[in-house]
Formats: structure tokens, sequence, C-alpha cells
């Protein structure tokens, strides 16, 4: 028979290893992550291909899955703490009882934690879009950034014309199209940088959530746990697609927000789609634009002035589409994701989407000028 003594041992000895496999976790990332030959392995030989299997798993059925996990989680959560709450008080030793349930849940965010690090924190410390390109960013003279920006507004406005519009002019919400057209933006832009090909997988709409993360500010986000690119559904159906292309980037290996912005953008450019190369070329007039005005904005107003009807539609519809979002909510979740970006080695934090403008005014000069 088991004495007392011994179920004790074996009772610490699994608390010590379910706490000791995530610090360790914890421990050789925080050692081995900034070491960029390091990164660059665990990124090919186990994060990519973790998160490629999964989403070759999830994307076998039409809904978000990151949608019904967060759900999940915070049904959990609920339970687990309405739980401790009734364990809590019908127990004689309160606050023992109450420190254990509390440690379990802090161990099972430790957990969460963990894996996130290693199958999606770990590629913000690999190599760079501008490592694999070559195409490097740098300081951006005001006329060439207006060059860039008129080259931008004027391929815009051209391609205004030729996507379909409603009997008012708006631009059409035909979201299914978007997606079904999203397997070969990525076909044009993979012949000239190589390291963007992967196989394709459908991004997914988020049914849920869609409104709210336009509360918290975002038009889509790339969930690591299954492999999924989400994309917010109720933003401006104008930027839709380039938003799909910014996701789907994530998934190709571009981490950082200001070179998937860029890649987004120069995918839908280059591809044969014209509601995608007038989304991007939209979406990176804006990021121009943005730029260019606090640059000069008498520069600004001149060329703005020149967009098409159409164009300036579009452009109104997602301004006014923005600020009927702004709230203590937006600015909270924006400082919130501000810190997440700077954890991750993204100095610039939220502006480093603005960041993508370097490489936008380097990449497209020679086309503009």
């Amino acid at each position: 028979m088991e004495t007392r003594e011994r179920r004790r041992r074996r009772v610490d000895i699994k608390w010590l290893t379910l706490i000791g496999a995530p610090a360790l976790g914890l421990i050789l990332f925080a050692a081995l992550s900034g070491v960029r030959a390091f990164a660059n392995g665990a990124v090919r030989y186990f994060s990519r291909p973790v998160r490629d299997f999964l989403g070759a798993v999830f994307g076998l059925v039409p809904f978000s899955v990151m949608e019904l996990m967060y759900i999940g989680a915070g049904l959990f959560v609920i339970v687990y703490l309405l739980r401790t709450v009734i364990l809590t008080l019908r127990s004689e030793r309160r606050f023992l009882v109450l420190m254990r349930r509390l440690g379990i849940f802090a161990l099972i965010i430790i957990y969460v934690l963990t894996a996130y690090l290693w199958m999606f924190g770990i590629d913000y410390r690999s190599d760079s879009f501008e490592d694999k390109s070559g195409i490097v960013s740098g300081p951006v003279a005001t006329e060439d950034l207006y060059k860039v920006t008129r080259y931008f507004v004027e391929n815009a406005s051209a391609l205004s014309s030729e996507v379909p519009r409603d009997s008012e002019g708006h631009f059409i919400r035909d979201i299914d199209s978007f997606f079904d057209a999203s397997a070969g933006i990525y076909d044009n832009i993979s012949e000239d940088f190589p390291f963007l090909r992967a196989a394709h997988r459908r991004p997914k709409k988020m049914y849920i959530f869609s409104k709210l993360s336009s509360a918290m500010g975002f038009t889509g986000v790339y969930f690591p746990f299954t492999g999924e690119s989400n994309i917010n559904i109720d933003a401006p159906a104008c930027l839709i697609p380039a938003t799909i292309a910014h996701e789907l980037a994530h998934r190709r290996g571009i981490y950082a927000e200001q070179e998937a912005n860029f890649v987004g953008i120069a995918a839908c450019l280059s591809c044969d789609d014209a509601v995608f190369r007038y989304s991007g070329f939209l979406m990176g007039s804006v990021h121009l634009s943005n730029a260019l005005y606090r640059a000069d904005p008498e520069l600004w107003r001149e060329l703005t002035s020149g967009m098409s009807d159409e164009m300036r539609l579009d452009w109104n519809d997602n301004s006014a589409y923005w600020r009927s979002f702004e709230s203590k909510v937006t600015e909270v979740s924006e400082k919130v994701y501000d810190g997440y970006l700077k954890a991750n080695g993204q100095e610039l934090g939220m502006n480093s989407y603005g960041a993508c403008v370097d490489l936008l005014v380097e990449y497209y000069l020679e086309a503009a000028s």
C-alpha cells in the first residue's frame, strides 16, 4: 500500500513538472530569442511549420475557429472564477482554496503565453522583410514623398471607375468575391520575392467579432493558434481587399506590421485583379497622404484636390466609418497594442504602421518619377 509520504512526494513532483515546463520555456526564450540565427532556425523548423499545419487543418472548416476559441476561453474564465468563489465560500480553509485556484488560473495563462511566444513571438526576432529582400527603408525627402503619393492617388483615381459601384457611386460590398479572388494575389509578387511563396489558405470572415474589432481599431488579425487570417468584414468594403492581403502577408512570413502593410499593398498592386489593385492604391494613398500632410499640408491639399469623385467618396466613407468608433475603448486598445508592438521589438509602436511609407517611397519612386 502506498504511504501518505510517497503520495505527497508524487504530488510535489507533478506540480514541479507542471510549473517547471513553462518556466523553462520562458527562460529559454529570454536567453535565445535574441540570437538571430537561433530565431531563424526556430521559425523555419518549428513555429512556421506548426502554424502551416494548423492552418491546413482549421482551413477545412469555412468559419473562423479563432472566434469560437475566444468565446470558449471567455466562458471558461467566467465559469472558473465563479466556481472559485463558490468553493472558497464553502471551504473552511478559504485562503488556501482561493490561492490554489488562482494559482492554477495563473499557470494556465503562463502556458498560453509560453506557447504564443514560441509559436509566433519568436518570429519577430527573425529576419525581417528588409533583411530578406535587401530593400532598406530610410529617411524620405518631402519631394520624393510627394511624387510617390501623387503616383498612388492618380492610379487610385484612374482605377476608381473600374470597380463595381452602386447607383449612388459607393463601392459595392461583394465580400465573397474578395475572398474568392485572394487565392491569386501573391502569384506575381512572389516572382520578385520568392520567400513570399506559400500554399494559399483562404482567409476567414469574422462574423461575431467584426463590430468589436472596429471599436478596438482593428481591421483583421492573424491568429497563430489556428493559422487563420481573420478579416473584419464590417469595415469599409473598399479597403477589405487590401486588408486581406495584409493578413495573408503575416502567414507568408512577414511579421512586423509596417512591413506587412507594405507587402500587402505591393501584392495588390502587382496582381491582375482590378478590385485588389484599386484597394491597394487606395490603402497606399491613405498612408502616404497622412505622411505628406505632416510634412507639407499645402502639398497635401493640392494633391488630394485632384482625387476622382469615386475615390473621394470611398475616402470619405472610410473616414466617416472610423470616426464613428472614436472612443475611450479605441484609445485604450491602441495603447495596449502599441505596448504589444514595442514588446516585440517594433520600437515605433503604432507609428510603425506609418513606417511602411518609407518602403513605399523606396520601392515605387522610380515608377513615380
